[in-house]
């Protein structure tokens, strides 16, 4: 696809979804790689229609795992603001070399939400595609995730309070190189995605090639993949809230108690879902309630023994008798 027509794309599916709010401040999250450089560019052309009446505000969080190749980025960013006279921000870290994925994304979150309150904006842009979906998905199922985690990214959610939107999700990572080469703008080349260390690497490497050749849109068939599992998890959310109300009989902070007759006469799916909300409520935490021990939390709701307990992990307790209780 044509630079203009990838333009053109955007700003009519952008339309038809209100994929970005009119007329909002927003914070464009900018590393200085392909992608957040051709959703910068994107933005500000598309703004130039003046239907958007966008105010844009360029964000660089600076880890501090890349040392000098980091602080080039983030000149670069500085620059290609000034470039398009744009207001500059930046947050800089110092996560050192041994920080992992997970680290290093939450920190970033956690620096971009601080940005955004501080230029009061509505929320961060954030440079996610098509090939990013495939991967997030694909990385999801191998952990043992459910349906909620084949959702993948949603083109807008929040996180912290901070909203996030990611309006390039049906955008292929080449197209947007594409855009780029056609615009004979420069990007910066992150050294560490090629590195075996990191498991999504592996993926885009070794695996979503082998997929592309049994399906060559390999990668819009898992974004739509994603799309269901999001829209089924919808009507899950909707069907679990109904079943709470009426199979909690007491609630604190630190207590759920659920009439054992009323989960026992739940789907299994609802069941498990009602028990992972629980450990929510009472501090704990969804990434200690795998698919296993929450699979065997429900049998043991829908067994005939009581009087059993499990540990459901970090202080988590599973009580099961006449009544069930999620208490820590």
């Amino acid at each position: 696809m044509g630079p203009r027509g990838l333009v053109q794309k955007l700003d009519q599916l952008w339309h038809k979804r209100q994929s970005l709010p009119r007329g909002a401040r927003l914070l464009v999250a900018v590393s200085g790689g392909a992608d957040s450089v051709a959703l910068l560019r994107l933005l500000v052309e598309i703004n130039c229609s003046r239907y958007w009446n966008w105010t844009l505000t360029v964000a660089h969080v600076s880890h501090g795992i890349r040392g000098r190749a980091g602080a080039a980025d983030a000149r670069f960013v500085k620059t290609l603001a000034a470039q398009h006279h744009l207001p500059h921000a930046q947050k800089s870290l110092r996560l050192g070399a041994s920080a992992s994925e997970a680290t290093a994304r939450a920190a970033r979150y956690k620096a971009l939400a601080s940005l955004a309150l501080s230029h009061q904006a509505a929320g961060v842009v954030l440079a996610h595609h098509a090939d990013d979906q495939a991967e997030t998905l694909l990385l999801r199922a191998l952990r043992g995730t459910g349906i909620e985690g084949l959702g993948a990214m949603a083109p807008q959610s929040t996180r912290g309070g901070l909203t996030l939107w990611r309006p390039l999700l049906d955008v292929r990572r080449e197209d947007l190189r594409t855009y780029l080469r056609a615009r004979d703008q420069a990007w910066c080349e992150d050294e560490t995605n090629g590195a075996d260390r990191y498991t999504r690497n592996r993926l885009r490497r070794d695996v979503l090639p082998g997929l592309h050749a049994i399906n060559p849109d390999a990668v819009g068939a898992l974004g739509n993949l994603a799309a269901l599992a999001r829209e089924t998890w919808e009507v899950v959310g909707v069907a679990a809230a109904d079943a709470w109300h009426s199979a909690v009989v007491a609630h604190s902070p630190r207590r759920v108690v659920f009439a054992r007759a009323a989960l026992r006469a739940l789907p299994p799916l609802l069941c498990a879902e009602l028990l992972r909300r629980a450990i929510d409520d009472v501090g704990g935490s969804r990434e200690i309630a795998g698919f296993e021990r929450l699979q065997e939390a429900v049998r043991s709701v829908r067994g005939r023994d009581g009087g059993k307990q499990l540990d459901m992990g970090r202080g988590v307790l599973l009580r099961v008798g006449r009544e069930v209780s999620v208490e820590k």
